[in-house]
């Protein structure tokens, strides 16, 4: 099954793209990995029924809160719109893409708001807004059938990207420093 790989490796693609965007001078490097970010998560939602639902809510939200703000951002989010774009962009059932969106767009204002401000911040550094919306739409479909929702193995693949996204961040602290 190619879904859990893609998840995994777009975390660490998103997280190293972003990383060497903001602690180094790795242009290339920077681009390279936003590029193969942008191209697996475009990629994975042409092929996934719930990928599009997460990742058109991460691009938007993070869109909307100003944070494609670089090079490796722009390359990512070119290339994941173009792949989307060629590989047929699906019908998306709004309740559940306005979750996703607005999950991501809170992350990202309260992880800029609420550094070092005790408990919002851990709530805030570990994305957990967009994880407990997913989670919810894991869960509402089975009340309210009209939402379309996401799959069980998606909220679990979906876990497994943002375990490799944090994984990745704790290494890049090391690898960094060979840039």
């Amino acid at each position: 099954m190619m879904e859990p790989l893609l998840y995994s490796a777009s975390g660490f693609l998103m997280k190293l793209a972003d990383d060497l965007a903001d602690e180094t001078t790795a242009k290339i490097a920077g681009a390279s990995a936003g590029i193969l970010c942008g191209f697996s998560v475009g990629l994975l939602v042409t092929i996934s029924s719930d990928a599009p639902y997460i990742f058109f809510g991460i691009f938007i939200g993070t869109l909307l809160a100003g944070k494609i703000d670089n090079l490796n951002h722009f390359l990512a989010g070119a290339l994941f719109l173009l792949v989307a774009l060629l590989g047929g962009l699906p019908v998306l059932e709004p309740v559940t893409l306005i979750v996703c969106v607005l999950g991501a767009f809170i992350d990202e204002v309260g992880h800029d708001l609420c550094k070092d401000k005790g408990y919002l911040s851990r709530i805030f550094e570990y994305r957990l807004i967009l994880k407990m919306g997913i989670l919810a739409l894991a869960i509402i479909p089975n009340f309210i059938s009209w939402i379309h929702g996401i799959g069980w193995y998606s909220l679990i693949f979906f876990l497994l990207f943002e375990l490799s996204y944090e994984f990745t961040g704790w290494f890049d602290k090391h690898l960094i420093g060979y840039l």
